[in-house]
């Protein structure tokens, strides 16, 4: 079976408990095995009989497994929680492709800002481990045309909230002093900053919640990770 990769900055603390929660569940399929193979009376069969009998024992698994009755890796207890997350969100469905433009872009999607996540209270990043898991193709492609599609309204009112208050000063001023130097370069970088636009206090607090509209494939993913380990 096909799979889309995935790698989720997640918080280190969540990733231990998934891993008990899939050790669960990989009992359970351990035991379903070996009851399945009981009940074949495989020990006692040879040859044929004993090669048809281990295909049928494989093709019930693939099936129970396919059901989410069977959730023995990480990745299959993450395929389920997912495919309840975006029934919830109302995102189940099969969207059209993400246009040729924005189909290769890589790292964080316009408008989905670091400063929502969790930090520590050392002030760190609160989403310090990483977290591989591997979906199937169908389902890795409706996170990704999802996220996409749900978030085009509000990333398109941020390129335009962005047209039309740009960086702002302090990020202007950043900017001008690390291309000038020597005193001229640092009255210059004064000057173009204080030229900015700046920001009313109602247009920031609309940058905030359009932003808070942008959701990413991490952001379904780790709440399918929540889901696991409630």
């Amino acid at each position: 079976m096909q799979a889309k990769q995935f790698v989720v900055a997640v918080e280190p603390e969540k990733l231990t408990r998934l891993d008990s929660v899939v050790k669960r569940h990989r009992d359970a399929e351990d035991e379903w095995l070996k009851q399945a193979r009981k009940a074949a009376r495989l020990s006692s069969l040879r040859g044929p009989d004993a090669s048809a009998a281990r295909q049928d024992i494989r093709l019930r698994r693939a099936e129970l497994r396919e059901r989410g009755e069977l959730r023995g890796t990480r990745d299959l207890v993450v395929a389920h929680e997912l495919r309840a997350v975006l029934r919830a969100r109302k995102m189940d469905e099969n969207w059209n492709p993400i246009p040729p433009k924005d189909s290769g872009a890589v790292g964080r999607p316009f408008g989905a800002s670091a400063d929502r996540y969790p930090r520590t209270d050392e002030d760190e990043p609160a989403l310090s481990a990483r977290m591989p898991v591997r979906l199937p193709a169908e389902l890795g492609e409706q996170v990704v045309r999802g996220c996409y599609w749900t978030s085009a309204p509000a990333v398109q009112a941020l390129k335009a909230w962005q047209r039309r208050w740009g960086d702002g000063p302090v990020v202007i001023l950043k900017e001008a002093q690390r291309q000038h130097t020597g005193a001229l370069g640092m009255g210059l970088a004064t000057i173009l900053a204080g030229m900015a636009p700046r920001a009313t206090r109602e247009a920031l607090e609309e940058r905030i919640a359009l932003q808070d509209q942008v959701i990413t494939s991490g952001d379904l993913i780790r709440e399918a990770l929540d889901r696991a380990i409630r």
